[in-house]
C-alpha cells in the first residue's frame, strides 16, 4: 500500500485528477471532464492510482471519524483547540458547527463509484490489465463505500444515497436523505457482492498489504459490525466464523499485545489505513492533532478512562490509554519521537470479532459460548475469567464493559453504548442520555434533560452549508426547533 500511496502522491502532481479533488461541499464535486476521461483512464497504473487516492481520502479522514466515536461518549473531553468538537461533547450542538461535516465520506465515495465506472472501460485497453485485478479493485471500492455509509448511518442516521460517479454534468446534486433501513440493505448488498471477488490470501507475507488493503477478511469483519448494528445476529455469527475458522488472526499474547499499536499490522489485526512518517513525511493527521507522541495532548481524560481498569488489567496502558499513539513500547517505557507520527488507526482486529460474536450469540441466547469469547478477552488481559448468569441483561453489559476496556480511546465508544441503548426500541437509552448529560455544562442539564429523550438527538444535524446546497435536504427534527 504505502508503494501505492507513493506512486499516487507523484501521479496526483502530473495529472491533476480534477474531478477527484477535496471539497468544502460534497454537492460542489466537479463532473468528469474529457481531458480525464480520454487521456487519463488508459492504464492498469491510472485505476490504482485512483484506488490509493481513495485511500488517502478516507485516511485524512481519520482524526473525524476517531472524534465521533468518542466525543460525545464517556472516556474524553476535547480541549479548547478543538473548539468545534469541544461543543460538540458539551451538548452545544448546531448545524453551523464546522465539525460536523460529511464532504470527506462523499469525496472517498466518489472516489469508489469512479473506480467501478470507468475500471471495466481499461480492460479493454490495456491488455495486462486482468479481470480478477479489476474486480479485486471493484470489492475494495464497494468496501470502502459500505464503510463511509455504515459511518455516517451511526453518525446521522439518514443520509443521501449516492451509488453513482459524479462522471457527467447531467447527474443531479440535488439528493433526499435515504432511511437507515435502505442504506444498511445497500450496504450489505456491497459486501457480499464484494466478498465473491476481492483478494483474499495474495499478500498475505506483506503485512502492510494484507492489513491495509480490504480483502475477504476485512469485509467480513466490516460485515459482522453491520449485522450487529442491525440485529441479524444469526448472519453475524456465520461472518464472524468465517473470519475465526480461516486461521489467519490470533489474539496477541500478554507479553505482545503493544505490538497492536507499535509496529502495527500484528497477527491479531484485520484492517487499519497504513501511515509511515519516514517516506515522505506521511504523518497520521490524528498524531498529529490529536494525540501526538511528542508535546501535549489535544484531549484530556474523563474519570471512567482511568476508573473502569483494574490495576493488573494490560489495556490500561502506561500511564493511560493514550499511551496506544504516544510509544513504541511499555516495557521498557520509550516514547515515539517527533518523527514517528503515524501510528496506523485500527479499525477491525481478531479482539472485535471475538466480542462481536460473543453479543450475537449472547442475543441468540447461547450464553454457555458467549462466555466463552468473552473470556478470551480476559485473560489475555491478565484478568481471571468470569462466570456469569444466564440473563440477557448480565451479558450485554458485562460485554459492553470489556469492549470499553479493549477499544479504550480507538473511536469505538459512542456507537458502543449506541448499539445498546437502540436495542428494543430504545429500551436502554438513559444509557446515552447519561453520557451526554455528564458531557454538558451545568447549567444547560436542566433544559436538555427533557430534550434528550427524543432519540434523534443522538445523531448530529446536517450541516446548515450541505442544507444551503441542496434544496431537497431535510433537517434531522430534533435540530430543527
Amino acid at each position: 500500500m504505502k508503494n501505492t500511496i507513493k506512486y499516487i502522491s507523484y501521479l496526483l502532481i502530473g495529472f491533476s485528477l480534477i474531478s477527484f479533488a477535496a471539497c468544502n461541499d460534497w454537492l460542489d464535486l466537479e463532473p468528469e471532464n474529457k481531458l480525464v476521461k480520454q487521456e487519463f483512464w488508459q492504464s492498469k497504473e491510472d485505476v490504482a492510482a485512483v484506488m490509493a487516492a481513495m485511500y488517502n481520502s478516507y485516511g485524512r479522514m481519520c482524526t473525524d471519524v476517531w472524534a465521533w466515536g468518542e466525543v460525545r461518549a464517556d472516556m474524553i473531553t476535547f480541549n479548547s483547540s478543538f473548539g468545534d468538537f469541544q461543543r460538540i461533547g458539551m451538548a452545544d450542538i448546531l448545524p453551523t458547527n464546522g465539525a460536523i461535516k460529511w464532504s470527506g465520506f462523499y469525496n472517498t465515495i466518489n472516489l469508489a463509484n469512479t473506480i467501478m465506472l470507468f475500471a471495466p472501460d481499461v480492460l479493454k485497453l490495456d491488455e495486462t490489465f486482468d479481470i480478477k485485478t479489476e474486480k479485486a479493485y471493484e470489492a475494495e471500492a464497494l468496501f470502502f463505500r459500505a464503510k463511509c455509509y455504515f459511518d455516517m448511518v451511526r453518525v446521522w442516521k439518514e443520509v443521501p444515497l449516492v451509488l453513482e460517479a459524479s462522471s457527467s454534468d447531467t447527474v443531479s446534486f440535488s439528493i433526499p436523505k435515504n432511511p437507515e433501513s435502505e442504506i444498511i440493505k445497500q450496504i450489505e448488498s456491497d459486501l457480499l457482492l464484494a466478498k465473491t471477488t476481492a483478494n483474499k490470501d495474495e499478500y498475505a507475507d506483506i503485512p502492510e498489504m494484507f492489513k491495509g488493503r480490504a480483502n475477504v477478511y476485512s469485509i467480513n469483519a466490516l460485515l459482522a459490525d453491520v449485522y450487529l448494528w442491525s440485529e441479524q445476529y444469526e448472519k453475524c455469527v456465520e461472518v464472524c466464523n468465517e473470519i475465526i475458522n480461516s486461521g489467519k488472526f490470533q489474539l496477541q499474547t500478554q507479553n505482545t499485545w503493544f505490538e497492536l499499536y507499535y509496529p502495527g499490522n500484528a497477527p491479531e489485526s484485520i484492517f487499519e489505513i497504513q501511515f509511515n512518517d519516514a517516506y515522505d513525511n506521511e504523518e497520521n493527521p490524528f498524531n498529529v492533532d490529536v494525540i501526538p507522541p511528542v508535546g501535549s495532548s489535544k484531549v484530556s481524560l474523563k474519570p471512567t478512562a482511568l476508573e473502569i481498569f483494574s490495576k493488573t488489567d494490560i489495556r490500561k496502558g502506561d500511564p493511560d490509554p493514550r499511551s496506544k499513539y504516544q510509544y513504541k513500547s511499555l516495557s521498557p517505557k520509550t516514547k515515539r519521537t517527533s518523527s514517528e507520527r503515524d501510528a496506523n488507526m485500527i479499525y477491525y482486529r481478531y479482539a472485535d470479532i471475538l466480542l462481536i460474536k460473543a453479543e450475537a450469540l449472547a442475543e441468540l441466547g447461547n450464553f454457555s459460548e458467549s462466555v466463552n469469547y468473552i473470556n478470551q478477552i480476559i485473560e489475555r488481559a491478565g484478568l481471571p475469567q468470569i462466570t456469569l448468569a444466564p440473563d440477557l441483561t448480565q451479558y450485554r453489559f458485562a460485554i459492553m464493559e470489556q469492549r470499553a476496556l479493549e477499544f479504550a480511546l480507538e473511536g469505538k465508544r459512542w456507537f458502543d453504548v449506541l448499539r445498546f441503548a437502540k436495542k428494543n426500541n430504545f429500551e436502554n437509552k438513559y444509557l446515552i442520555i447519561n453520557m451526554i448529560l455528564a458531557g454538558a455544562d451545568v447549567k444547560q442539564r436542566p433544559i436538555l434533560r427533557s430534550r434528550v429523550l427524543d432519540t434523534m438527538s443522538y445523531y448530529l444535524p446536517i450541516s446548515q452549508s450541505e442544507l444551503d446546497h441542496n434544496p431537497v435536504l431535510v433537517q434531522n427534527p430534533y435540530y430543527d426547533r
